[in-house]
């Protein structure tokens, strides 16, 4: 009878600790599973992007000149490898591309009236810039004509285009690259109509894409900080969606606000512009995101880029 009851507890015995290496072993499996490494990971589930935007590029008036007296290729030497190893370069083109003669290269005629040189819509391409904003006050310099002239010369430079002088039509861009999807929506101040627009954009697009870009032409002229305008509407584009909001026109570089996580640069000031003046008309920003998307979660990291801009072209300032 003793022995009878002894095996029985042995064989209990036994049954549990089978269950417990089972558990232990089921246990140890699902810890396993549940942490990877980047290595464990496979290569279509990591993407990765690197996205440069810069400020102002005006290529007419004293630009011009220098361009056609020492060569494009010269002129940008100092910036060639920050565009050309970016995935995505954009700038704001501070002008249309027309086949109209400059009214400003001969330094004698005062009005803020540019155009620019045709041939370097390719040349820009080659450079290594992918898209190119057309939301601010110099696109119409030439009127509606000129404005679909320079679309036609940066598509044909194998380039793309967004945002529109009156706030109307082409406002914003999504673009895929490295399997992470942008979107870039562009906004002008001093057309005076149409703000509107640019919520309902962001509104949109913005579960169509995997990082939303507000790129707004706006604020005063040489003055660092933003209004309270710059201020509400910056906010506004962050509340309903935007993931940074990147401003020019102001032609300085200008404050930089943190609002629930995301950053407004209201002013990149010149990337490439002649107002040799003073120093902070000399002096602009690049701004590099750093994109990565793992299992569809995205994370964005920024840098910035000190510009010089003197008479012999854009180059990176040394800290």
């Amino acid at each position: 009878m003793n022995g009878e009851v002894n095996k029985n507890r042995i064989v209990i015995f036994a049954i549990g600790i089978l269950v417990a290496v089972l558990a232990f072993l089921y246990f140890l499996g699902s810890s396993t599973q549940s942490v990877f490494t980047s290595q464990d990971i496979k290569k279509d589930e990591i993407k990765d992007l690197s996205l440069l935007i810069v400020g102002d590029i005006m290529l007419d008036r004293n630009v011009r000149n220098k361009i056609n007296e020492i060569g494009f290729e010269e002129f940008f030497k100092g910036v060639s490898d920050l565009i050309s190893n970016a995935d995505l370069a954009i700038g704001n083109l501070e002008g249309p591309f027309t086949m109209y003669p400059s009214l400003t290269a001969s330094l004698k005629n005062k009005a803020l009236q540019f155009t620019f040189d045709p041939t370097l819509a390719n040349k820009l391409s080659s450079l290594g810039f992918d898209i190119l904003g057309l939301a601010n006050n110099h696109t119409l310099n030439f009127g509606l004509e000129g404005l679909e002239m320079t679309k036609e010369y940066i598509r044909n430079a194998g380039m793309f285009y967004y945002g529109d002088p009156n706030n109307s039509k082409e406002i914003s861009i999504i673009t895929e690259k490295n399997g992470i999807v942008i979107g870039i929506i562009g906004f002008h101040e001093f057309s005076y109509i149409n703000s509107e627009k640019i919520i309902s954009e962001i509104d949109s697009i913005k579960n169509k894409v995997d990082v939303l870009i507000v790129t707004p032409h706006w604020g005063i002229e040489y003055k660092k900080a933003p209004t309270e305008k710059m201020k509400k509407w910056a906010y506004e584009y962050i509340d309903h969606g935007a993931h940074i909001v990147i401003g020019t026109h102001p032609h300085i570089v200008g404050d930089t606000e943190e609002y629930k996580g995301r950053m407004i640069f209201y002013s990149l000031g010149n990337f490439v512009f002649d107002q040799y003046f003073s120093e902070d008309t000399m002096n602009g920003l690049a701004i590099k995101l750093d994109i990565e998307k793992i299992y569809g979660s995205t994370e964005i990291k920024h840098s910035t880029i000190p510009i010089r801009i003197d008479k012999k072209g854009p180059y990176i300032l040394s800290n």
